[in-house]
Order: C-alpha cells, then structure tokens, then sequence
C-alpha cells in the first residue's frame, strides 16, 4: 500500500511539472484588429519611452522602441514611424498614462 501511494505521488508531482505556465498577454482592439502587448520593458532612464514587442491579428511584430511623449516608434533598424501609421503605440504608451 506504501508503494502504491509513492507511484502516485511521484506521478501527480510529475504531471504537476509539465503542466505549461499561464502567460497574460495585454490585448485591445483598435479600429478591427486586436492588438496585443508581448513583451514591454519601461526605460528606467526616461520614464514615457519603452521597448516592446507587440503583435497585430496575431502576427508578432518586431521589438521596438515607443516614444510616448513624441509619439514615435523606432525600430532597431533605425526606422522611424508615427503612432497614425501603427495601431500599436496607443495601445502601448496607454500604459505610460497610469
């Protein structure tokens, strides 16, 4: 009986272990498409700019840099936009506000 309840301990902590974590994605919706938050990261040097990563309709979109006061996004290869031409930087610097 003793090894009978060590098999099923063993077994329940190993089922315990694959289980696969829960990720929280910050998603919103912005004229039709979900746009959703990643991966974000606050500069700790300018509060209003953050690099994050960010995924349109489900396609992830590449890391990038928000400028929230300016109201740009820069990629790292050096391209810069605005927040009218991409949906994400509202959704992004949404943050910034709280």
């Amino acid at each position: 009986m003793l090894s009978l309840v060590k098999l099923v301990s063993i077994g329940l902590l190993i089922w315990s272990m694959s289980v696969a974590p829960a990720y929280a994605e910050f998603c919103r919706g912005v004229e039709g498409l979900r746009v959703c938050i990643v991966k974000i990261e606050r500069s700790a040097k300018n509060y209003w700019q953050y690099q994050a990563m960010t995924s349109i309709n489900g396609i992830e979109q590449p890391l990038a840099s928000y400028d929230c006061r300016a109201r740009l996004i820069t990629d790292f290869d050096g391209n810069t936009s605005s927040f009218r031409s991409r949906k994400d930087g509202k959704i992004v610097c949404s943050l910034y506000r709280r």
